[in-house]
């Protein structure tokens, strides 16, 4: 088969060729594809702790809010916040008190990744296409 040698050849030529570049473009790119993965991470386990300590609590629910870039999950009890995973200095008051207290998650209500996701996209859509009726 000589299309395969040809095309070995030609790979080899453009290795060689754009090999360097391509490397340091990787190098590059590593740091931030690594930060952008620990923060999530980071975000799903607090989540993970705060409906854990949500469902210890009577009428346990949580909230995820944001001090600057970092997501914060804000666990209640009730209508009353009780604590914040990941733990911060900021006051519950001065986190809570220009959120959405409706879009409160509870323990029970079993919502998947996958879930919160088509949710999220539904309302993308909904949102750049106001005057469709679904």
């Amino acid at each position: 088969m000589a299309g395969k040698g040809k095309l070995v050849t030609q790979g080899v030529k453009l290795g060689i060729k754009y090999g360097p570049q391509i490397w340091v473009a990787t190098q590059a790119l590593r740091d931030p594809a690594k930060e952008a993965a620990n923060k999530a991470i980071s975000s799903e386990r607090a989540r993970r702790q705060a409906m854990a300590h949500a469902r210890s609590l009577a009428d346990g629910s949580i909230l995820k809010v944001y001090k600057g870039d970092v997501a914060h999950w804000v666990v209640f009890s009730g209508d009353e916040a009780v604590d914040v995973h990941p733990h911060t200095d900021m006051l519950l008051a001065t986190l809570v008190g220009r959120a959405d207290l409706t879009k409160r998650i509870r323990p029970d209500d079993k919502v998947k990744a996958t879930d919160r996701a088509k949710d999220a996209a539904a309302a993308a859509l909904r949102r750049a296409k106001p005057n469709q009726i679904n």
